[in-house]
């Protein structure tokens, strides 16, 4: 005798169960999206599948420029929005950014990443450590390697590969050329020397090592650009597909090189300025010899904070590989795109190129035509170009961040759950008019000993602000810095009027120019003697 489920047809039941099954689960999904509607924030309907997420995910929009689109729907301090069925509060108001970044920065420790199980230096750096007390244990340890007194004692290190990269660009005078490819090459130079005390010599050898390990990580094919932006944003994906933010290739290639460097340091007591040695300190000793920078950690720098089990984590294995690692990882974009986007912009400008210029040979001159650490403090002009690149194109161009507490943002009645994301899009705040007049204008004065005291604060943050800020901010200041001053004390950029359109490569996770931004130099007219 047959069974029956519901009727007795066989076949009209299961079509019966899978109606029910799909009616279930379209109800299960539309309820996961009520969550801003019953808290009465601001919010645009939901896609079924993507929630508010379908451009970004099928790069439609770049992550940076999506994030801005959802900025400019409000002009409400918040907006609530849907990364596929996950809320995200996008915070457009400076004061509600300064609780999530400052003030209330303990229920806000986490970033909102993904986790996979089998990507261990991925999990294991600083910037991806979603455990609040390793997070706190790991930062306290790697500060130091970051202050004034080591980013001075690393100078002569980058001013060296300066150098080469003068001689680069004198072998190409009035040729036309990348200048987003030759700054990849100057950077890792730069990332590889102050990290490993390695010579990459990208300037040699187009398939060096490490420039090939960098395009491994930051090719945007399909496959790739799918596994950064899960990793950011969709950590079912992450674990389904076993997603990583470094692959096989690139765990394999930093572990052999960083463990072969510690052994040869070790074995002929090399000493070096660099990040290898701080981490064989930290691995030796526990600590480094500098304590962290007064406020760079806050409360944190209670040291009873950071003395039991539950807080430390054994300074060992892929725990060391994954800082080196993810130091290369962050620089490796982000200082070349900050000297790429900086002279794009002073082609179309001939008078602030020779401003800065002018400035660049004044402080060398005055130095007695040597160029130095302290030269840089005086170069007052040059950063508020750095600064204005930054503003229009900061690299990474979001914030994330996630509550580890239930949360009522003050002088509001807006209440979110114990892991709920927030995100702050940097180019909308960047580019709000509020803030910044004119802003599709390239105009460092904005950046002037004058005029910066105006800028309200938690609207400029290229580096993110708080504890959690950009632990490598200064060094890629200096580094950034460096290497325009050895381009522009020498050469001068060939002016258009009618510049081309950088056209930003949707799939990047950073703000990138899809095929380079073409330039050309030729030698530079001498202001000063």
């Amino acid at each position: 005798m047959r069974m029956r489920l519901i009727t007795s047809s066989l076949s009209f039941d299961l079509l019966t169960l899978l109606l029910i099954g799909i009616i279930l689960f379209y109800n299960y999904l539309k309820s996961k999206y009520n969550y801003w509607k019953e808290r009465n924030v601001p919010y645009e309907e939901p896609n079924l599948i993507f929630g508010n997420f379908y451009d970004a995910f099928t790069f439609k929009r770049q992550i940076t420029s999506f994030f801005h689109d959802q900025y400019r729907k409000t002009n409400d301090k918040v907006f609530g929005l849907y990364v596929f069925q996950r809320p995200f509060l996008l915070l457009r108001d400076p004061e509600l950014i300064k609780h999530v970044l400052v003030k209330d920065f303990n229920n806000f420790i986490p970033r909102s990443n993904s986790k996979s199980s089998n990507d261990p230096i991925g999990n294991k750096n600083l910037f991806s450590l979603k455990n609040v007390h390793h997070w706190r244990f790991m930062r306290s340890k790697m500060s130091p390697f970051f202050s004034s007194g080591k980013m001075r004692n690393v100078f002569g290190l980058l001013d060296t590969i300066g150098d080469q990269l003068t001689e680069h660009i004198k072998k190409h005078l009035n040729e036309t050329i990348d200048i987003k490819d030759v700054s990849q090459k100057y950077t890792i130079d730069v990332i590889v020397s102050a990290a490993y005390g390695i010579e990459a010599n990208s300037f040699t050898n187009e398939k060096a090592a490490f420039s090939s390990i960098g395009k491994v990580i930051f090719t945007y094919s399909l496959k790739r650009s799918v596994e950064l932006i899960s990793y950011f944003f969709a950590p079912l994906l992450v674990k389904l597909f076993n997603f990583k933010f470094f692959g096989d290739e690139a765990t394999q290639f930093f572990r052999s090189v960083f463990w072969t460097a510690i052994k040869e340091r070790e074995l002929n007591y090399v000493k070096r300025p660099d990040l290898i040695e701080a981490l064989i300190a930290l691995k030796n000793k526990g600590t480094l010899e500098d304590s962290p920078a007064v406020g760079d950690l806050g409360t944190m720098n209670n040291s009873k904070k950071l003395s039991s089990n539950k807080d430390t984590i054994k300074l060992e294995g892929d725990i060391l590989v994954a800082q080196a690692a993810v130091f290369f990882a962050a620089g490796f974009e982000t200082s070349s795109l900050a000297i790429s986007f900086t002279l794009y912009f002073l082609s179309y400008n001939p008078e602030i190129q020779i401003k800065l210029r002018k400035e660049i040979q004044t402080v060398i001159a005055r130095n007695g035509g040597k160029f130095t650490y302290d030269c840089l403090q005086d170069m007052k002009f040059l950063e508020a170009c750095i600064k204005e690149t930054l503003r229009m194109y900061p690299t990474l161009g979001f914030l994330d961040r996630e509550a580890i507490d239930t949360y009522t943002f003050p002088g509001t009645n807006i209440t979110i759950d114990k892991g709920t994301a927030v995100v702050i899009s940097l180019e909308g705040l960047h580019r709000d008019s509020q803030y910044f007049e004119n802003p599709d204008v390239y105009d460092p004065e904005r950046f002037n000993e004058n005029n910066k005291i105006n800028i309200v604060p938690f609207t400029f943050m290229p580096f993110g602000e708080g504890p959690r800020n950009c632990i490598g901010a200064r060094f890629g200041k200096i580094s950034t810095k460096i290497g325009l001053v050895h381009i522009l004390k020498d050469f001068e950029l060939e002016t258009t009027k009618n510049p081309e359109p950088v056209i930003i490569d949707k799939r990047a996770v950073f703000l990138s120019p899809k095929g380079g931004i073409n330039l050309k130099f030729r030698t530079g007219t001498v202001y000063v003697q």
